[in-house]
């Protein structure tokens, strides 16, 4: 079923120059990124600085995707804080968050218009750490700057990622932990749903291995029956597992955008990692079971994974006339796309062609995976596909080109399930197949 993929069209004019402008952008914000970071961290709290109504929007956005509250918290910038800066409401956020709430984890998040005017929140961290070093002696406290300007929603849930990271290394800096090989670190991608997290956890756990996960959104946004409101996030790592990172065996960071925090680790801790660019295909499970077993010794995998790997086999086989030399587009961002590219070949698609926010190490030298916007996407649309992938923002051009749509990325709207939804692993990769191809048989 593997075949050579033909020359995707957005190669035919060579090099493209960039676009003057962006045309319905597939880019979702790093602020949102470094928010939905934060929403794996057990009683952790973003503080989000930026222009009126940026929280409220990002919090609406998050809602919407995953049916869930949403913690945050806003620094609206008005005119006199360009000229006077905000040290003042940061500071008054920061005093109410810790005075009222308690945080274990707080994550100081600027926008584009925090880097527009100059706004120097490492500064203002460190006078607001000093001020409360008794309580932050032993808590996360970070910032970082997720401006649009540097890159997109894998690039905040990185950088927030990374910052933990390095708090982690600051609570660790006089304490020597002794390693323990059954414990594993996962860095699942902002690609991964909450239900992918989930899969992925039980299926390191079946080799007898303990997993610590950051962030952990299945623990958080999958949904849960917690009464009241609370302006802490109620799910998520616990800072008394993050403190014990250090004592893991080895890191599986899934998605290549957390391979700088995988490697921070490897630096700090002398951990070793593995980056995994997906675990969706049969070839890609089956590297990801091989590592597995490798790493737990020879250790078989248990028997309902082999069923489940026999059950995929039949499936693709049943499939492949379905997804046999059909034309798939996309709008996504690189790790997803480049995972979703893998998989499709397996079945056969004649080409898939995608458009991403921005280059990424992942992208395939074939060219199918190109910087693009939802304009661009239309324009190699316009010569005929038979499916069409990309979040929500696409379901418009979809339908005026009359190509069937599958929503999938985020933001995906106006669908019930979708963040419980798994995609990973052997049965994960065949409930894929199943569900786009019964969307590819419907217009038939």
């Amino acid at each position: 079923m593997i075949r050579n993929e033909p020359e995707c069209p957005l190669q035919e004019e060579g090099a493209r120059q960039r676009k003057p402008l962006t045309v319905n952008p597939i880019q979702v914000s790093p602020s949102l990124g470094a928010v939905l970071a934060m929403q794996g961290f057990y009683r952790g709290i973003p503080i989000l600085h930026g222009a009126e109504g940026c929280a409220e929007s990002i919090k609406t956005m998050l809602m919407n995707h995953f049916r869930e509250p949403i913690t945050l918290q806003g620094i609206a910038m008005h005119e006199y804080n360009h000229v006077f800066g905000s040290g003042d409401s940061i500071q008054e956020a920061f005093d109410l968050a810790i005075t009222h709430h308690k945080p274990d984890v707080i994550g100081l998040i600027g926008t584009t218009l925090t880097d527009m005017v100059g706004e120097d929140l490492q500064r203002n961290l460190q006078s607001l750490r000093k001020v409360n070093q008794a309580y932050l002696r032993n808590r996360i406290v970070f910032q970082v700057q997720a401006s649009d300007e540097e890159g997109w929603m894998e690039t905040g849930y990185a950088q927030v990622t990374e910052a933990v990271i390095d708090g982690i290394i600051e609570l660790n800096k006089q304490i020597v932990r002794k390693k323990q090989r059954n414990r594993i670190n996962l860095l699942p991608g902002p690609h991964l749903t909450p239900g992918d997290v989930i899969e992925l956890k039980e299926i390191i756990a079946s080799f007898d291995l303990e997993v610590l996960t950051l962030p952990d959104l299945s623990l958080s946004l999958p949904g849960h029956l917690l009464m009241g409101h609370s302006a802490l996030t109620r799910g998520g790592t616990p800072i008394e597992h993050l403190k014990e990172v250090p004592s893991s065996g080895f890191t599986i960071a899934i998605g290549s955008c957390m391979e700088n925090a995988a490697r921070r680790m490897e630096t700090a801790f002398r951990i070793p990692y593995q980056v995994f660019p997906g675990v969706t295909g049969l070839k890609a499970t089956d590297d990801f079971f091989s590592f597995l077993q490798s790493y737990g010794r020879g250790a078989a995998p248990p028997l309902k994974y082999r069923w489940q790997r026999e059950f995929l086999l039949d499936g693709m086989l049943d499939a492949c006339s379905v997804y046999r030399d059909k034309k798939v587009v996309g709008a996504l961002e690189p790790d997803h796309a480049a995972v979703m590219q893998g998989w499709l070949k397996e079945m056969g698609v004649s080409s898939f062609c995608c458009v991403v926010p921005d280059h990424s190490r992942n992208l395939n030298p074939s060219g199918s995976l190109q910087m693009g916007d939802l304009e661009e996407l239309d324009r190699i649309a316009a010569d005929g596909a038979d499916l069409w992938l990309s979040s929500s923002r696409g379901e418009w051009w979809a339908k005026n080109r009359g190509i069937p749509f599958y929503p999938i990325g985020f933001p995906v709207l106006r669908r019930l399930g979708y963040p419980l939804t798994s995609n990973v692993g052997y049965k994960g990769t065949l409930d894929l197949i199943h569900r786009i191809g019964n969307r590819l048989l419907m217009e038939r």
